[in-house]
């Protein structure tokens, strides 16, 4: 019986967390919990642009494929189009003049999304002036 007493004495003197070690756990809690947050949206915004760039420079080896193929360019031209990739309109232009010898087309091709102020690709080369 005595026992018994003696681990309900030892309970009742044993006491809590006191009201600034609640207040430390919390804030700290808070403080990995908001470091998470902008863990994931940052990578997520990372994953939005990185997608938009693969598609964009998609866009522009379409062009390429297309001047090597079916639309070959003439001298000092200027184009410009929309197409559609991964769920998106993109705006294409295309400009084109002599290169380091007249058997060489330089071009430059800018690729933005529809709308955008801004042009998130661009791709430089030669084509061989077959004219």
């Amino acid at each position: 019986m005595e026992t018994l007493h003696h681990k309900l004495l030892t309970i009742k003197d044993q006491q809590g967390f006191s009201l600034i070690e609640i207040v430390v756990a919390l804030v700290i809690l808070s403080t990995s919990i908001l470091v998470l947050y902008n863990l994931i949206l940052s990578t997520n915004l990372s994953i939005f642009h990185l997608d938009d760039h693969y598609h964009s420079k998609e866009v522009a080896n379409n062009r390429v494929a297309l001047l090597h193929t079916i639309e070959k360019p003439s001298l000092s031209d200027t184009r410009s189009g929309f197409m559609k990739m991964g769920g998106k309109e993109w705006q294409w232009q295309e400009s084109f003049e002599v290169g380091a010898s007249k058997e060489l087309i330089k071009y430059e091709i800018l690729i933005r999304e529809k709308g955008a102020n801004q042009y998130s690709y661009k791709s430089e080369g030669f084509l061989v002036n077959e004219q």
